[in-house]
């Protein structure tokens, strides 16, 4: 079995790391924070990227941010392993990404644009999916890690292809997830039982994922417990918008979810689960129909002779 290392065990990066060991791989890992959990399951932790890169010839990087990207870097480089191969599901923007593969290229370290759809519960149940790009002998290679990880894989091409595809889909959540929203608060001005209209179209043709993953949270309220928060969806949704600009595509859903998202972040609900949503179509439908209202008591006939136009 191969050795693998992850660097990053977060939210993501740990439960890669748990299946991969579930899987019989022999798993290094390396965190700013020590993990515990992580050496409880039998993985190997070490000290420090260097110490990690030595050890194994395929790296996993689920990584935070650009800046932390560049360090784990310019690690790997100090180490300089021809043959390497990094697996990265990190998510950045793609010309950031792409940078650093050249960097490592130069070293003949090979690495491949990966990323993970789905919440970290499901990356454990094995139904997340991995999306993929880069060399495609490389990663038909390594499709054993691949399929410790979990089991739905798809290849798409150049590298580059998997990060715009996570753009794609995380708009496609943001999305669903407001359509969710706005008909659980529609169903309820309009006298129907928000948690009946869950249950019956969850399981009809305008169910989904999201809408089966968010209502649940929607109609309890427990928006401070989700595992989706708006903060990790801001920089998805800004950066999707990019993409359309860049392609002149017309994209008026996108262009609400990221008014919507915005708005998100100014009213500081980065650590709620973006199922609050649904508090946020309350907020708009109770200012529609106050001025509603207001229109109607305003062009109201006896209001209208009140005023002298009769």
């Amino acid at each position: 079995m191969k050795k693998i290392g992850v660097v990053g065990l977060g939210n993501i990066g740990a439960k890669a790391a748990t299946n991969l060991l579930a899987a019989g791989f022999d798993v290094i890992g390396f965190d700013i924070v020590p993990n515990a959990d992580f050496v409880a399951k039998g993985g190997n932790f070490v000290a420090s990227v260097e110490e990690l890169a030595k050890s194994v010839d395929v790296v996993i990087h689920s990584l935070p941010a650009v800046s932390i990207l560049v360090k784990t870097v310019d690690e790997l480089i100090k180490v300089s392993k021809p043959g390497q191969v990094v697996i990265d599901i990190s998510s950045y923007p793609l010309a950031d990404k792409k940078a650093q593969a050249e960097r490592l290229a130069e070293q003949g370290i090979a690495m491949l644009d990966c990323e993970i759809s789905g919440l970290p519960f499901m990356l454990s149940a094995r139904t997340a999916v991995i999306f993929q790009s880069g060399d495609l002998t490389l990663v038909e290679s390594l499709k054993d890690v691949f399929q410790g990880l979990t089991e739905k894989c798809f290849y798409l091409g150049e590298f580059g292809a998997a990060t715009k595809m996570k753009l794609l889909a995380n708009a496609m959540v943001f999305v669903h997830n407001m359509m969710g929203a706005e008909i659980l608060n529609l169903a309820k001005d309009a006298a129907l039982d928000p948690e009946m209209v869950f249950d019956v179209l969850k399981q009809s043709a305008s169910g989904s994922t999201t809408f089966s993953n968010k209502a649940p949270l929607m109609l309890s309220r427990q928006f401070e417990s989700g595992a989706g928060p708006f903060r990790h969806m801001f920089h998805y949704m800004s950066r999707v918008s990019d993409l359309a600009a860049q392609t002149s595509t017309a994209t008026p859903l996108i262009n609400t979810a990221l008014a919507y998202a915005q708005r998100a972040e100014q009213e500081n609900r980065h650590d709620q689960d973006i199922a609050a949503m649904i508090e946020m179509m309350e907020q708009t439908s109770a200012s529609q129909q106050s001025t509603t209202e207001s229109n109607i008591q305003t062009n109201h006939p006896d209001n209208t002779r009140r005023n002298g136009h009769e």
